[in-house]
This record gives C-alpha cells, sequence and structure tokens, in this order.
C-alpha cells in the first residue's frame, strides 16, 4: 500500500510556502494591485493573463483557464504526480512531510536505500568501463558503434565485469546488506546456498534507468559482440539473452519507466513531440547526432501508463521503427495497447494524444538511417509519419490479397472489427471513406460490415459519446447550471444571510455530477471546521488532492477567480436558494408525473383484462397509488408557485 500524507499536510505545507516566491522562480511577475501578474507558462501570449493572488494562495490565467494552488502549479510545470508536487515543494522550502500510513516512514526508507543502491551501482559500472581493462572490449564496442565520450558519459553507460559476485562485494563494503541487494534487482539469491548472493548482471553494458525526477531505479544490460575472451562461468549467461533488465522491484516497473526521459523531457516539451525508438542505443545514437526528444520503451510494446507519462510532456507521439517484421509486429502491439488506452482515457484519437508511426527503409536503425541518408532525409520521414490510424488500416490490408475476393472479404472483416472499436463517429466514417476507396468498394458495403460488428458489441460506443457530448453542451447554457454555479461561489466566499442555508440545503438539490462535487467538498470543510471548533476563513481554499480531475480543478478555478457581483449579498444567496428549491421541485414534478402516466397506463391495460379477484386487487392498488400522486403533484405545484 503506498504512502500517503497525514491529514492536514498539504495545508501546512502550503501555508509555509509562498505562493508568489515560488512562481516568481518560473514566471516573471509584476505587481498589479493585490495581486501578480505575469504572461502564463501554459500558453504563447503576448499581454500578460496570468494572475497570482496572494491572499488566496492562488493562481489563474484569464487566456486559457489554467489555474489553482502551488501545488497544482508544480504538478503542471513539472509534469509531476501530486504526492513527488508535494514532495519536490516540501524539498525546495526545507519542510520535513508526514505520512499517515503506519509504517510509511519505513516503506520510504527501504525506497530510498534501493535507489542508493541503484546509484552506487550506476557509478560503479561507469568506473569498471572507463576504468578497468576487463571492460575495454565493451568500450571498444561503444566506440566502435560511434559513440563519443561526452555521450558515453552522458547516458552514464558502463560494463558490469564477469565475475560473481563483484558489485555484491562492493556494496556490502559500502553498507548495504544482502536482502537490499537482491531487493534492489541487482543480485540474486542462490538456490543451493540460501546465504549466497551472486550478481545478476555479468559481462554486459550497462544502462542505468532513471526515473521521471532522476533516480536510478533500474538497469537495462546487453550482450556485446568482443565477448571471445569471457570465462566459461558466464558464457551460458551471456547467450541467454541479448538484453535483460532489472526484474520488478520496489522502485522500479518497466510498463512506467521511460528510457531517456529524464535525459529528454525538457527537448521534448519545446520540440512539442517525442519520438518512441526500440533500443537504449537508438535513443543515445540520436541524441549525438542533435536529436534530443527521443526515448525508448524498455523492450515492451508502448504501455498505457508510459503514454500517460509522455502525455505530460507533449501530445505529439511518433513510434519510429524499421521496416523488418519485428519492427511493425512491435507497432502492432503497440496500437492493440493505445486501442485499450483509448477506450479508457479517450486519448487516442480523439485530439488528446495525436500518435503516428514513422517506418525508416528495412534494415536500418534511426542512427544508421541518419549516417547513411542524412539528416534532412530522417526529418523528412518524421515530418511525413503517418497517423496511427491510416498505419493500421494500411497494415491491416498488408496481411491480405485484395485482389482475391475470399481474402478482399476477411480483410473488411478485420478492419470493420478494428473500425468499431473506436469511440468517434467522425473517425468511423472517415475510415469507412479510406478503406472503401483503397479496396474499391462502395461506402455502404463498409459501413453494412461496420454496422454488424457494432451490434455484436455490448453497446454502441459513439452513441454513448453523442449522449456525453450533449450533456456537455446542455451544461454550458443550462439555468440550472448557472444558478449552481451561482450557489457554489456564496459558499465558497461565505456571502449572504442564507449562505447556512444553502450548506444544509443537500447534494440532491445539485443537477449536475461536477458541482455536485465540489458542493460536498465545501460542506465537508464546513463540517470538520465546526467538529473541531476551527475559525473558517473566506474565501475557502480548496487542495488539489480533493479536486479530482483536471475538468473539477478547472471549474473550482473559475468560481474562485469568478468576482462575486451583488449589490445585496441578503438578496443575491436568498434567490439563489429559492431558484435552487425552484429546480428541485420542478425536476420532483417531472417525475411524479412520469409515476402518474406509468400507473395510469398500468390502469388501462387492467380494465381491458378479464376481471377477477387478483386483477381487481391490483386495479384498487393502482388506483390508490394514482390518487396519491395526484396529492402529491399538487401539494409540488402549490411550492413551487409560492417562488414566484
Amino acid at each position: 500500500m503506498a504512502a500517503s500524507l497525514k491529514e492536514g499536510e498539504i495545508e501546512e505545507l502550503k501555508s509555509r510556502a509562498d505562493i508568489q516566491t515560488i512562481i516568481a522562480g518560473y514566471v516573471n511577475l509584476k505587481k498589479a494591485g493585490k495581486n501578480f501578474t505575469g504572461l502564463c507558462p501554459f500558453h504563447k501570449e503576448k499581454t500578460p493573463s496570468f494572475t497570482v493572488d496572494a491572499r488566496k494562495q492562488l493562481y489563474h490565467c484569464f487566456g486559457c483557464s489554467e489555474g489553482g494552488d502551488i501545488i497544482s502549479f508544480i504538478m503542471k510545470m513539472e509534469n509531476l504526480q501530486f504526492l513527488e508536487a508535494a514532495e519536490f515543494l516540501a524539498k525546495k522550502i526545507n519542510y520535513s512531510l508526514k505520512y499517515n500510513q503506519e509504517g510509511a516512514p519505513r516503506q520510504t526508507e527501504k525506497k530510498s536505500r534501493l535507489i542508493e543502491i541503484n546509484e552506487l551501482a550506476a557509478r560503479y559500472y561507469s568506473y569498471i568501463l572507463f576504468n578497468s581493462k576487463v571492460a575495454s572490449g565493451a568500450l571498444d564496442y561503444l566506440k566502435k558503434r560511434g559513440f563519443n565520450k561526452d555521450t558515453i558519459e552522458k547516458f552514464e553507460a558502463g560494463f558490469s565485469p564477469s565475475g560473481w559476485t563483484n558489485f555484491c562485494d562492493f556494496a556490502i563494503k559500502k553498507g548495504f546488506d544482502k536482502k537490499d541487494i537482491i531487493e534492489s534487482g541487482l543480485a540474486l539469491q542462490s538456490s543451493r546456498h540460501q546465504e549466497q548472493v551472486y550478481d545478476r548482471f555479468r559481462e554486459r553494458i550497462m544502462f542505468p534507468i532513471r526515473d521521471i525526477v532522476g533516480r536510478v531505479v533500474g538497469f537495462g544490460a546487453r550482450i556485446f559482440q568482443e565477448n571471445k575472451n569471457a570465462s566459461s562461468e558466464s558464457s551460458s549467461y551471456i547467450k541467454n539473452a541479448k538484453y535483460i533488465n532489472t526484474p520488478e522491484t520496489g522502485i522500479y516497473s518497466k510498463s512506467r519507466n521511460i528510457y531517456g526521459l529524464y535525459i529528454s523531457k525538457k527537448s521534448i516539451v519545446e520540440n512539442d513531440s517525442v519520438l518512441i525508438v526500440e533500443g537504449y542505443t537508438d535513443v543515445m545514437a540520436l541524441c549525438q547526432l542533435g536529436i534530443n526528444n527521443a526515448v525508448a520503451s524498455l523492450g515492451t510494446a508502448l504501455t498505457t501508463e508510459q503514454v500517460e507519462i509522455l502525455g505530460r510532456f507533449t501530445k505529439n507521439i511518433i513510434l519510429v521503427f524499421d521496416s523488418d517484421a519485428a519492427g511493425v509486429s512491435a507497432s502492432l502491439r503497440g496500437i492493440e495497447r493505445l486501442r485499450e488506452y483509448n477506450e479508457r482515457l479517450d486519448l487516442f484519437h480523439e485530439g488528446n494524444i495525436d500518435m503516428k508511426v514513422a517506418v525508416l527503409e528495412e534494415g536500418y536503425d534511426p542512427a544508421d538511417y541518419i549516417v547513411k541518408k542524412g539528416i534532412e532525409a530522417f526529418n523528412s520521414r518524421i515530418e511525413n509519419s503517418m497517423g496511427i490510424i491510416d498505419f493500421t488500416i494500411n497494415s491491416i490490408l498488408k496481411k491480405y490479397n485484395i485482389s482475391d475476393i475470399s481474402s478482399k472479404l476477411r480483410a473488411v472483416s478485420e478492419l470493420a472489427e478494428f473500425v468499431s472499436s473506436l469511440t468517434s463517429r467522425i473517425v468511423q466514417e472517415d475510415c469507412v471513406k479510406k478503406i472503401s476507396l483503397k479496396l474499391g468498394l462502395a461506402e455502404s458495403l463498409i459501413m453494412e460490415q461496420l454496422l454488424k460488428k457494432m451490434k455484436i458489441k455490448s453497446g454502441s460506443k459513439y452513441s454513448e459519446g453523442t449522449t456525453e457530448n450533449s450533456s456537455a453542451r446542455d451544461k454550458s447554457i443550462s439555468p440550472a447550471r448557472n444558478i449552481e454555479f451561482e450557489a457554489l461561489k456564496i459558499l465558497i466566499n461565505g456571502a449572504g444571510k442564507h449562505f447556512g442555508d444553502i450548506v444544509e440545503i443537500g447534494e440532491e438539490y445539485f443537477r449536475f455530477d461536477d458541482t455536485k462535487e465540489i458542493y460536498n467538498i465545501i460542506k465537508d470543510i464546513i463540517k470538520s471546521s465546526k467538529d473541531s471548533n476551527l475559525t473558517l476563513n473566506f474565501p475557502l481554499e480548496i487542495s488539489s488532492d480533493k479536486l479530482k480531475g483536471e475538468s473539477l480543478k478547472k471549474l473550482y478555478n473559475m468560481i474562485v477567480f469568478s468576482p462575486l457581483n451583488y449589490s445585496d449579498y441578503d438578496f443575491a444567496s436568498g434567490e439563489v436558494l429559492k431558484n435552487l428549491k425552484k429546480l428541485y421541485i420542478s425536476d420532483k414534478i417531472e417525475q411524479v408525473k412520469q409515476l402518474l402516466k406509468k400507473y395510469e397506463n398500468f390502469k388501462k391495460d387492467l380494465n381491458k383484462e378479464a376481471a377477477n379477484k387478483e386483477q381487481l386487487l391490483k386495479l384498487e392498488k393502482a388506483q390508490e397509488k394514482i390518487r396519491l400522486l395526484i396529492l402529491k403533484l399538487n401539494e409540488l405545484e402549490i411550492q413551487k408557485r409560492s417562488f414566484n
């Protein structure tokens, strides 16, 4: 179980950190009345629309609507998750965070210990590569691959010698115990002698893997050609695999880490794109040639977690492969992962993540291609990379002989299966047109196959999407939404004599999920302050960890920065309260009308049937229900009129 911060710890952290001082380290701020303004760091602008309110300890951009507290600012600027950002801020102001979970300090200490061992290993392997004769073959191999010393040092490549316990002995001398070395992934326990441990990596070129904040969490290890003098005890080990990696540990997961990202992330942001290549040396070679926005996915097809991490830095992801079978196969596996990712997070082909594929000529890896063809030719391949949907369609078609009718039918079936998985109706229709042109078939025939596939599945995805879009449009123009927005403004600012009545009104008076969620958060804050006999300070501040999701944070920021344009707060709060109740009653009236209609239809159906004792009893019950519903309806109508 992951460690969590103690309740109130975030508030304590933020109270010690001055938002204006922290943000001034990123943005040139100037005093503007009570606030500070500057050019927004989240979008390009010439006129400052970025505002920092030191009193409220919040920031907001009136140009792009980004905003929040100091934690959310650090999350966005440093591309960190919530806990990472809190720890980053705590380190910046020299504050020690307190953890809520029992045993969390021990868990944190354990992770720190594992990171220390991996950091030690990185220095050890690097030293061996440059200073030991046993590594001469490995160093020659890297030089023959064209790597200069600066590149090797930048990526901290190293060498693990051939002995069984070289690193283990070194780490133990440095004060680490055997259990920690095993748990770090750098050693294995002997199956014959439980007390003995031996090095996991032997006679391999070592590539340290750093996490997003720069800590060494694991290694990739590669055999090299110059191993003729390998010792007999390690030669069988070398034959096992070209690459081996650190196993899953308490600090390393290959599905959540990306090789080269820590070095490349600044360039990725500057270029607003990232190149996904296949190997560690591909990343190094491209960097040496001046292409600094490349990373590798650690021997797996791109995972959803990796896409999510990359999405913090850019929405433009380009898979770079040579055209051999392995490369295309890897990209297709990646597509399957991305299809799943799309279904869960709606980031694939819906505008958030723009995924493309660049295929190089057969036999060339990215670095070889640049050396042989030139940087302009490589850049041209990248610029002309194909959208992942088009790439998928073409890849599926390549599997079939479309001149043969039966083969063409199988191609249509597989293509329809793929297109049916896409969530956008517009994208689906565009795919149908492309498939129609490529196969020389009428669009209606392709669409017929597509609809068959969609009927097999549980409901139409694009229909659900249309409903959601309609709901989103309704939100933007709904009078009910405006009333709920004003109610939240009153609650956050503690305005008007009816403030307490709105607090106690209940979540059922809020139609929309996001306004309802913010209402419940505010109500909990107010209740907690009463229970603890604490004085509330207005405007109320809601910490980022309580606001789940970007849309909720943006709504909260809009409310906070929206002025209270009321000449009479008491009257305004009364009007908002009245309108909330009025809308609630209108909803209830509609519900009662629907029930009334249902029971009247039920009564009609019973009247048509031959009467027997059981049916007469049901009829009496239906009539009684109708009578009660009419009374309820009249009562609600009277209540509604009282608000006019």
